[in-house]
């Protein structure tokens, strides 16, 4: 019951009339906000005149708000010789600083430098978890940082980077950070999705940063082993291709009709077949005469002919073939 008393008694001193004293009458500002270091009269006020620029407080951190009962900004702006008579009961005054949020973009670019001069590495993949971090400065200040101190594990790739916002000021605001690095190494991979069988060439590759703890052995690193070949199992695009599934490109499927040659001594004999394997260029498959439906062993010339080898025991197979 006290308290309500003294309540009451202070919002009826606020309130009431001037008698003794002539004053400035002066106005309550709506959403009341400030940009600089310090909070004025006339940050609050309108109509403070020559009073406007006295300082009541310093200015909360930047994006930051303080509040002040509205009784102590009453008997401060009337020791000043100013009459503040509010239309209705007030109990305390907020007032905001503005802000500037650092980008996060600023923030990587900056450690991802620093990391660089660090490990003398042009390529990896880091790990930094700000999703959540904001980062508010005064709004006249620049949207700079700088990374004032970095300690980095070259066995584990973890990291702590200390960065001070802004960029090398006096009283910025300084933040660890926790991250991580992963060296990276190019690896050749294929623009779009290749069938088994079907040739590599030069512009169906390109290029891919992966982790080198992820890269086995077996990975194709030099671009050159891949044109001119062809998987042996199809390939998505963009995903590192291992040197057993690469073959040479097939020019006959199985199953297909084609020509079945032979030349020995001048003589050119030819007769239809039926391939019973896929084959590549010189790849050695196995082949059906039709006539006979004997299996003759023959060499891809190209997509249309395979070539007997002239080997004795090829040589009776071919026995068959007619002119």
């Amino acid at each position: 019951m006290k308290y309500l008393t003294i309540v009451l008694a202070l919002i009826i001193a606020v309130t009431a009339p001037t008698v003794a004293v002539a004053a400035d009458t002066i106005t309550l500002r709506r959403d009341i906000t400030v940009e600089g270091e310090q909070i004025t009269i006339g940050d609050l006020f309108i109509g403070a005149g020559d009073k406007a620029a006295q300082v009541i407080a310093p200015a909360p951190a930047p994006g930051k708000a303080t509040v002040f009962k509205a009784v102590s900004v009453a008997r401060y702006v009337h020791s000043h010789g100013l009459d503040w008579r509010p239309a209705t009961p007030i109990r305390r005054i907020s007032v905001r600083r503005l802000g500037t949020t650092i980008s996060h973009q600023v923030i990587t670019d900056q450690i991802r430098a620093a990391l660089e001069y660090e490990l003398d590495l042009d390529l990896f993949e880091m790990n930094l978890p700000i999703q959540n971090l904001n980062i508010q400065i005064a709004a006249e200040q620049p949207q700079t940082v700088s990374v004032e101190n970095l300690y980095v594990n070259k066995e584990s790739g973890q990291f702590v980077a200390e960065i001070l916002a802004p960029a090398h000021s006096e009283n910025g605001q300084r933040i660890r950070l926790n991250g991580q690095v992963h060296q990276q190494i190019l690896v050749p991979v294929l623009k779009r999705f290749k069938s088994a069988g079907e040739e590599i060439r030069e512009s169906d590759i390109d290029f891919k940063a992966e982790r080198v703890s992820k890269v086995g052995h077996h990975v194709v690193l030099d671009a050159a082993h891949l044109i001119g070949k062809s998987p042996r199992r199809s390939v998505r695009s963009g995903m590192p291709i291992n040197i057993s599934n690469l073959g040479d490109p097939v020019l006959v499927e199985k199953g297909k009709l084609v020509a079945v040659t032979l030349e020995q001594g001048g003589m050119y004999l030819s007769v239809m077949g039926r391939t019973l394997e896929t084959g590549g260029e010189d790849d050695v498959i196995r082949v059906e005469n039709i006539n006979s439906r004997k299996i003759i062993q023959a060499q891809v010339i190209n997509s249309q002919e395979v070539r007997i080898i002239t080997r004795q025991p090829q040589l009776a197979s071919a026995s068959d073939i007619k002119e």
